[in-house]
């Protein structure tokens, strides 16, 4: 049976929105806090632009291989991005679903909503699910360098419509941007890609 849930995850940064999107739009930046747990090891490939495709491959020791595959749909530069993708997990679909990312001021820094609805394939146990999305966007305040300003409480994810059902396999967390194995802040010379000036 196919379960489903949708949420909306909050966060806010330190930095103005165009930062922020450019975390998710340089390859290089996104693998190193979107890339999963230490020792997992993934390979990021990444095309962002619309139709554009990501995937992301990597192998926990003694685990099952993970790999996410994503389409980008709709971006618009330091206002929203909107993707659809899939989780495998040793070429078994456990996971399909929509994500759309909003990027909105926030005093001097950014308001982020991340929402999702999910389509879970299998019977395995997706608790794991919304806690992951939390710490992919905790792993991004770590590589924008730091404390955001106060959210006023509005940074975990809330269900939609109630509680979400128990949401995929406590492996599929490190392939949808879990703690990298390196937090460093990027270098913040030169243009943001696309051109975009930096603030």
């Amino acid at each position: 049976m196919i379960r489903h849930a949708t949420f909306v995850a909050e966060h806010v940064y330190a930095v103005p929105p165009v930062e922020v999107f450019s975390a998710w739009a340089d390859p290089a930046v996104k693998a190193r806090w979107a890339g999963g747990p230490p020792g997992w090891n993934p390979r990021l490939d990444l095309d962002f632009r619309v139709d554009g495709v990501e995937r992301c491959h990597g192998t926990r020791a003694g685990g099952p291989a993970h790999t996410v595959q994503a389409r980008y749909l709709d971006i618009v530069p330091s206002k929203r991005i909107v993707y659809s993708y899939d989780v495998l997990l040793d070429q078994v679909r456990v996971l399909v679903s929509l994500a759309t990312i909003e990027f909105a001021r926030h005093g001097p820094g950014t308001r982020i909503v991340h929402t999702e609805q999910a389509a879970f394939l299998t019977e395995d146990d997706i608790s794991q699910f919304e806690q992951h999305i939390r710490a992919a966007l905790k792993s991004l305040e770590a590589e924008l360098g730091g404390q955001a300003p106060s959210a006023t409480g509005r940074d975990a994810a809330r269900p939609l419509g109630g509680p979400a059902p128990p949401v995929t396999r406590q492996d599929t967390a490190s392939l949808l941007g879990g703690p990298a194995p390196s937090a460093a802040r990027r270098d913040a010379a030169g243009p943001l890609p696309g051109g975009e000036p930096r603030p």
